[in-house]
């Protein structure tokens, strides 16, 4: 083989290796949180789901109380106010990765996720500087770092303004059918949920109806 046969064959491999990593990174670059703030919350999402054993430890273990407590502290309520089982975290749950990610005041810390939810899509009607604005599902894309919320109840929609029970995970990884959300008070713990997808939308199902983009 001579020098030229085998710079042409090093030229080919090269190129191959390049194209190969540039499509790894063409299709990961939907797998990955796109600003520092999605990664944050990704990543302090991912160490409380460590945390609660990947679900499996309940909230009433007496391990697990101070972690409870730092997610009500993270919207001004004292232990007078909750106990383990006695009112629903999953909102202060949430409200607690958002100000430790430095949400600043663009979210809405709340006991209920319907006021952060009602304050995002508010957000978006009013097409205002918020960063955390509400879509309908078939609008956006989800994305690392996005909330896809549910309500609990019946008769919800989009344009309901009154309070309502509702639920919101944070969506820490995505592959090409579901989206994996983090969420608080699921099962009693912190768990994970498979949200089905389709194109990269979210799909209608469980009561599901608001995708908020973070920021």
């Amino acid at each position: 083989m001579n020098n030229k046969t085998q710079n042409i064959i090093a030229i080919s491999v090269i190129s191959m290796v390049l194209l190969g990593v540039g499509i790894i990174l063409y299709f990961n670059r939907k797998r990955t949180a796109k600003t520092p703030f999605r990664r944050r919350v990704v990543k302090i999402a991912e160490e409380e789901l460590k945390k609660w054993n990947n679900g499996n430890t309940k909230e009433t273990k007496d391990a697990i109380y101070d972690d409870l407590k730092k997610y009500w502290d993270s919207i001004g309520w004292n232990e007078n106010k909750w106990s383990p089982t006695g009112v629903a975290w999953s909102s202060a749950f949430v409200s607690y990765i958002m100000r430790k990610a430095n949400a600043k005041d663009d979210f809405k810390y709340s006991q209920s996720h319907a006021d952060y939810i009602r304050d995002a899509i508010k957000n978006r009607k009013e097409n205002n500087s918020n960063k955390f604005k509400g879509y309908r599902l078939n609008e956006k894309k989800v994305e690392i770092g996005d909330l896809v919320c549910y309500a609990r109840e019946n008769g919800v929609t989009y344009d309901t303004t009154r309070y309502y029970t509702s639920h919101c995970d944070i969506i820490t990884r995505i592959d090409d059918k579901y989206a994996y959300g983090i969420g608080g008070n699921v099962s009693d713990s912190v768990s994970l949920t498979k949200i089905p997808i389709k194109n990269g939308f979210v799909q209608e199902g469980n009561r599901r109806f608001v995708l908020i983009k973070t920021k």
